[in-house]
């Protein structure tokens, strides 16, 4: 069933779609009048039934199915150094259909991606629809929060509300992330720390530590970026959801 965003200050039953999702839902998507469709509204509310009318630029729907999603457990913050080209985009996406909660883009001494305050807007914005695309697509209920894209030092500085952190390191004192899991309970949340393609650097590595991130590996091969925080995500997924 295809599925369109409510903003959640615009939620209500019977629900409508206004504006860009009013008209992707009838000029790209072709729905008529009776045709069933499902609304959500990023916190976890959905609502389904038939679209009682077809206006220029609102749509108006029935619902006869409604109800509240259950975020998933632990709560998965992932926190990425910046790589080239469109690879965030990818993060973003697999992200979200790993069900992340919170996804922050890092700046950092190494990283090859500079990106001038100007142009954060325009990048946390791109990064917002690929989310909401990607939460249409594989049923996720729950928009994540996407900061806009700072500096390492900044984000650690707020790190504090989660007792779990680990952090994808190549260090003498990484342990594999099996080991870790073992030795600790369920936790409620997760932060999951990866540097950009250069690395974090040896003062980035002793400020990360300092914030208790545990330095965890993934075996003996050095994996990019998004394949090294997809792997992160998944194995806390595998380890500790039912």
């Amino acid at each position: 069933m295809d599925r369109f965003w409510i903003p959640p200050e615009g939620w209500h039953e019977p629900f409508s779609l206004h504006g860009e999702e009013a008209r992707h839902c009838s000029r790209v998507m072709r729905k008529r009048e009776g045709d069933w469709i499902e609304g959500f509204d990023g916190k976890g509310g959905w609502a389904r039934g038939p679209i009682t009318s077809v206006n220029r630029n609102s749509i108006d729907v029935a619902v006869e199915e409604s109800g509240k999603s259950q975020t998933l457990s632990p709560r998965i913050e992932i926190a990425v150094g910046i790589p080239k080209g469109k690879t965030f985009d990818l993060i973003v996406q697999k992200a979200v259909e790993l069900g992340v909660s919170a996804i922050h883009p890092i700046l950092s001494e190494q990283g090859m991606v500079k990106i001038p305050p100007s142009h954060f807007p325009k990048k946390k914005g791109k990064w917002d629809r690929i989310a909401l695309e990607a939460c249409k697509q594989c049923g996720q209920n729950f928009l994540p929060e996407i900061s806009s894209p700072e500096n390492l030092a900044t984000y650690l500085s707020r790190s504090d509300h989660v007792s779990i952190k680990l952090v994808g390191a190549l260090l003498p004192e990484t342990k594999p992330i099996k080991t870790i899991f073992s030795k600790i309970a369920e936790p409620d949340s997760v932060i999951l720390l990866v540097g950009p393609e250069g690395d974090f650097s040896p003062n980035e590595y002793d400020e990360i530590q300092s914030k208790n991130f545990l330095p965890v590996g993934l075996g003996g091969l050095t994996l990019r970026v998004e394949t090294a925080i997809l792997a992160m995500i998944s194995s806390t997924r595998y380890q500790f959801s039912c």
